[in-house]
C-alpha cells in the first residue's frame, strides 16, 4: 500500500512537471527571521518574561530603601504592572528584583544573543522622570551574572512621563560585558539592579527582536546652538534629574534667595549620610537632543551666579558636562573663576569658567553631542546657583 502511494505521488509530480509547473520548497519564517526547521526557531520560545500572570518574581517586598509591588490600578497591557520605587541611601543592601520566567526552567539564549532584545514598557508614576540607573543582569545556573546598563538611546523619547513608551535593550550588549560571561545556554533569570533613586512603572517585559540601532542624533535629533547666551537654567527645570529631598541631600528650586528672575537652585548636602546615592544632578536644555556648538570649543565659557554662606563651600563642588558618547568633564570651582577675583560669602557672585579649562580632548568628549550639564558634590555644603549659561567670550 505504501509503495502504491509513493507511485501515485511520483506520477502526479511527473504530470505537473510535464505541464511546465515547478514546485518550490518553502520554509515558514518566524519573527526572528529564522525558519521553523532551523535551530534558532526551535530552540528558543520562552519570550514572555513578565505579564499579569507572572509568579516567578522575587524581591517584591518593602524595605527602608525600596517599595516594589504589583499594582492593579494601571497597566500598559492586561490588568496590572510593576510599581518600582527606590532610594539607595545609607547602608542599604543590594536593591533590585528578579524574574525566573517560564517556571525557572533553563533558557538557551545562545542563538538569539546577536539578534534579540529585552523589551519592556515604562512610564512615570507622576509627572516627568529622569532616565533611572538600572542594571539588567542575565544570571545562569552557576550563579554568574552578565550585565547591561540601561541607556538613554534604548528609549523612544525623553523624558519619561505619564505615557507608556517602549524600551529595547539589545541582547548583544551583554556580550560586550567584562568576562566571565554567563552561560547563555543555561539562563536562570533576569535580574534588575536599581541604583540611585526612582519611581516608575514597568510592564510587559519580553524577549523581542533587536533593531539595527540608529545613532542618538537620528533618534532624538541634533541641534546646533544658534543664539547666545544659551540658558541651561533660568527659573525652571523642565529636563533635569536628581532634584528632591533624600537622606543627606535636599536639592530644589527656591524663590527665597535668587540673583535674577524668579527662582534659583538651592543645594544642601552631607555626603556622609548619602551612602551609595549618586552625588550628582543633571540638567539638559534642549529636550534631551544632542547639542552642538557652532564655533571652536575654546570660544565659549560657562557662566553662573553662586551664593555661599561658608567660605570653603565652593571647594566641595564640581561643574561640567556629559556627552552622548558617555564621556564627562568636570572642574572644581577655583577662586580665579570669580569675576570679582575674591570670594565673598553671603553675596551673589558671577563665576566664569572658560571652556579651555575643561579637558574635552583628553577625555575624548564628543563636543558635537553635548547631553547635559552636571553638578557634582562631595563633603558637606550649602550653595545657591542661578542663571547658568553658556556664553561666547
Amino acid at each position: 500500500m505504501l509503495k502504491l502511494k509513493v507511485y501515485i505521488l511520483s506520477l502526479i509530480i511527473t504530470l505537473l512537471a510535464g505541464c511546465g509547473i515547478r514546485m518550490q520548497q518553502k520554509s515558514l519564517i518566524d519573527e526572528w527571521g529564522g525558519s521553523y526547521n532551523s535551530t534558532t526557531a526551535s530552540v528558543f520560545q520562552e519570550k514572555e518574561i513578565y505579564n499579569d500572570q507572572s509568579t516567578d518574581i522575587w524581591g517584591l517586598e518593602k524595605t527602608e530603601c525600596k517599595y516594589f509591588k504589583q499594582i492593579d490600578t494601571v497597566s500598559f497591557k492586561g490588568s496590572s504592572c510593576l510599581s518600582i520605587s527606590w532610594n539607595k541611601i545609607g547602608a542599604c543592601p543590594w536593591i533590585g528584583f528578579g524574574i525566573g520566567w517560564n517556571g525557572y526552567l533553563a533558557k538557551d539564549m545562545n542563538d538569539i544573543m546577536q539578534t534579540g532584545s529585552i523589551d519592556f514598557y515604562v512610564r512615570s508614576v507622576k509627572g516627568q522622570h529622569h532616565i533611572p540607573t538600572l542594571i539588567f543582569l542575565l544570571e545562569d545556573y552557576s550563579g554568574i551574572q552578565t550585565a547591561s546598563l540601561l541607556k538613554a538611546k534604548y528609549f523612544e523619547r525623553y523624558p519619561i512621563d505619564e505615557n507608556w513608551q517602549r524600551v529595547s535593550i539589545p541582547l548583544r550588549t551583554f556580550l560586550q560585558a567584562q568576562k566571565p560571561l554567563s552561560d547563555f545556554s543555561n539562563i536562570k533569570s533576569l535580574n534588575i539592579e536599581c541604583q540611585g533613586s526612582g519611581d516608575i512603572l514597568i510592564d510587559k517585559i519580553e524577549i523581542g527582536t533587536a533593531t539595527q540601532t540608529a545613532s542618538i542624533e537620528q533618534k532624538f535629533g541634533k541641534v546646533t546652538a544658534g543664539s547666545f547666551p544659551i540658558y541651561i537654567f533660568k527659573d525652571s527645570l523642565p529636563y533635569a534629574w536628581g532634584f528632591g529631598e533624600y537622606k543627606g541631600k535636599n536639592i530644589h528650586l527656591t524663590s527665597d534667595n535668587k540673583a535674577e528672575g524668579s527662582q534659583s537652585i538651592h543645594l544642601k548636602w552631607d555626603s556622609s549620610e548619602m551612602g551609595n546615592q549618586l552625588k550628582q544632578v543633571g540638567i539638559n536644555w534642549e529636550r534631551w537632543q544632542a547639542i552642538s556648538l557652532p564655533d571652536s570649543i575654546n570660544s565659549y565659557e560657562l557662566q553662573f551666579y553662586l551664593y555661599i554662606n561658608k567660605p570653603k563651600a565652593f571647594e566641595q563642588l564640581k561643574m561640567g558636562f556629559e556627552s552622548y558618547n558617555g564621556r564627562s568633564v568636570l572642574n572644581a570651582i577655583k577662586p580665579d573663576y570669580y569675576a570679582s577675583s575674591m570670594i565673598i560669602p553671603n553675596t551673589w557672585q558671577l563665576i566664569k569658567i572658560p571652556f579651555s579649562e575643561f579637558k574635552f580632548k583628553e577625555s575624548r568628549f564628543d563636543t558635537e553631542r553635548f547631553k547635559q550639564f552636571l553638578i557634582e558634590f562631595e563633603g558637606t555644603g550649602e550653595v545657591w546657583l542661578d542663571e547658568i549659561t553658556i556664553q561666547q567670550k
